[in-house]
């Protein structure tokens, strides 16, 4: 049930601009694309100047070049809590406009839908947090604890906003953290984890006609693929189906042969051969024991034929989370959205990786992943975001907010 106070904030989201700001932040581009140099700095000034706008406290700081973090914090009276309102201002790339019914960077409204890159990935998350803020300061309400958003740049490349947010210290004041991407408002209390590998079999060159001349590392890589193929399933048999992430995968998703420079002919066997892995993750794996693994099965390769020869780059390494039922913010969260709908809320896990796993990981922060916006909708053409998903969040936020950090006015207590 709501408390006076409670409903009085909720009465203070204003829907039209909540929308509208969602609109304003889809209709700039923040694409990273060959030779910009500054991806998202128009949609981080502008969201700077919301929270300008609002009065909140607010830091820019730069993670790369042209690549800013914008961070703002409301503060409470006591400061005993800092929730974390997380997002992203870059989007990807819209590839081909030609087969967009819409503008992609025009965020028409057709049968209750914002449509454009980034509207569900993740600018919507973006507007209701910001929505949810506007409405608590708006509404008088005094918190005990304080608010910190965090915008932050390059989530969908290597994450270097949220890794330069945690190494500049500010992660060491945040209790917990939503995730503010869009997974159809669900309570996702797991993430899977990611490692991106490159592994290269070392060849030697040769004719085409005399192969056996030479060393073939594309050969040599099939049977290192097919063997991680075995592995994928002997990780899938041993840790069993998640209850909210399903299994383990281990993906080759790129292959060169030859390496960029080498002559491309094709009577040529180049001299080494390069694939990247997209590996994902479960709450029991880690990517140290994958890594492992992998340099195991080329170990033994190596044993059963001599001329194979196999190195590894990991790029990047993301461990799996998860949260437990039993966190407050969790709890909170679970509460706050059966008093506004009437209804128990869905729980779930992420099937990719976003920025709550480096501040569950680096920080030890309790993260949970809520936002508008349909999961299977990020990143393809047409991309779109439900404007009642989008209210809806905004609500959870505000009220969640309200909720887990509490209010110092003593008549509300």
């Amino acid at each position: 049930m709501l408390t006076d106070l409670e409903r009085r904030v909720i009465e203070r989201i204003n829907d039209e601009r909540v929308v509208k700001w969602v609109q304003d932040l889809v209709r700039i581009p923040s694409v990273p694309r060959p030779g910009l140099q500054e991806v998202e700095t128009e949609a981080a000034r502008w969201v700077e100047a919301r929270c300008h706008e609002m009065e909140l406290e607010t830091h820019w700081e730069c993670a790369a070049p042209g690549r800013p973090n914008v961070i703002a914090i409301l503060s409470g009276a006591a400061h005993a809590r800092t929730l974390m309102f997380e997002g992203h201002t870059d989007v990807v790339t819209e590839g081909d406009r030609a087969l967009w019914k819409h503008d992609p960077f025009g965020a028409a409204i057709e049968d209750r839908r914002i449509y454009g890159r980034g509207a569900n990935d993740m600018k919507g998350g973006l507007g209701a947090a910001l929505g949810a803020l506007a409405a608590l300061c708006e509404s008088g309400v005094k918190l005990k604890g304080d608010i910190l958003l965090g915008a932050l740049a390059d989530e969908e490349g290597l994450m270097l906003g949220v890794k330069h947010f945690v190494a500049r210290g500010w992660s060491k004041r945040v209790t917990a953290a939503i995730i503010c991407e869009p997974e159809d408002n669900r309570l996702c209390i797991s993430q899977k984890g990611v490692m991106w590998i490159n592994a290269r079999t070392q060849g030697k060159m040769a004719h085409g006609a005399m192969p056996y001349a030479g060393i073939n590392p594309i050969s040599h890589m099939a049977t290192f693929i097919r063997q991680v193929q075995v592995l994928e399933a002997t990780e899938q048999a041993r840790r069993g189906r998640d209850e909210f992430l399903g299994v383990p995968s281990f993906s080759p998703t790129r292959i060169h042969a030859p390496l960029q420079g080498e002559t491309e002919t094709n009577n040529v066997i180049p001299s080494a051969c390069q694939v990247t892995f997209d590996i994902r993750l479960i709450p029991g794996q880690t990517p140290e024991e994958i890594e492992a693994q992998l340099r195991e099965i080329a170990m033994h390769l190596r044993k059963t034929d001599e001329r194979f020869s196999a190195e590894f780059t990991v790029l990047d390494a993301r461990p799996p989370t998860a949260t437990s039922r039993d966190e407050p913010l969790v709890k909170t969260m679970d509460a706050a959205y059966r008093d506004l709908f009437n209804r128990a809320p869905t729980y779930g896990g992420v099937p990719g990786s976003t920025d709550g796993t480096i501040l569950h990981q680096r920080a030890g922060i309790p993260i949970v992943t809520c936002g508008p916006g349909d999961t299977r909708i990020p990143h393809q053409v047409d991309e779109y975001l439900d404007i009642d998903q989008l209210l809806d969040a905004t609500k959870i936020y505000a009220l969640t907010a309200l909720r887990f950090l509490g209010s110092a006015d003593k008549s509300e207590d």
